[in-house]
Formats: structure tokens, sequence, C-alpha cells
């Protein structure tokens, strides 16, 4: 019998949870993204603006649809797919970090 290797740590369930929870963040900063930036727009009427508010839409849809996914579809949630969810989700919550916090001044 061996032991628990790296294989079966990337494999560990766990990581799906805190991918779901990190990709609910990520829909939250999202959110916030949003409503600054249709003020902005309210404001200016600039197409740039118009493209962040469409970019923030179509990146809200994107991890709605994987939420969604790594919670109802069953093939999904195994065979080591936690880990590399929560990875990007992480680098992706690290960006909107810093991207929310330029837009917020």
């Amino acid at each position: 019998m061996r032991g628990r290797g790296a294989h079966d740590f990337i494999q560990d369930q766990n990581f799906t949870f805190l991918a779901i929870i990190v990709g609910l963040l990520n829909v939250f900063l999202l959110m916030i993204l949003l409503g600054i930036y249709l003020s902005s727009y309210r404001k200016i009427k600039s197409s740039f603006t118009l493209g962040l508010v469409a970019f923030t839409v179509l990146l809200i849809l994107q991890n709605t649809i994987f939420i969604i996914f790594m919670i109802t579809r069953e093939g999904f949630r195994g065979h080591g797919i936690g880990f590399p969810v929560l990875s990007v989700n992480i680098c992706q919550f690290a960006a909107l970090t810093v991207l929310l916090r330029i837009a917020w001044e």
C-alpha cells in the first residue's frame, strides 16, 4: 500500500469546495466593479467604459457557469480538477482585487 502522494493531494475534493468559494468571491468583486463601471458610463458615455462593462458581465457569466458546473456535475468534481480550478480562481481573485483598487480611486 502506498502513502498519500502529490497526486492524491491534487485530487482532494476540498480544493473543489475552495474553488467554488473563491469563485463566489470573484463574482462579488465583479459585481462591485460592474457597479463602478456602470456609474462611470452614465457620467462619461465612453466606449472604453462600455467595453469594461461588457468585459465584467462576461467574467460574471464565466464564473457563474463554472460554479454551477462544479456544484451540479458529478464528473466535474473529481479527478484532480479542484486544485487547478482553485489556482486559476485565486489568480483571478488577485487580479480583480488589483483592478478594483484602481477602479475605486
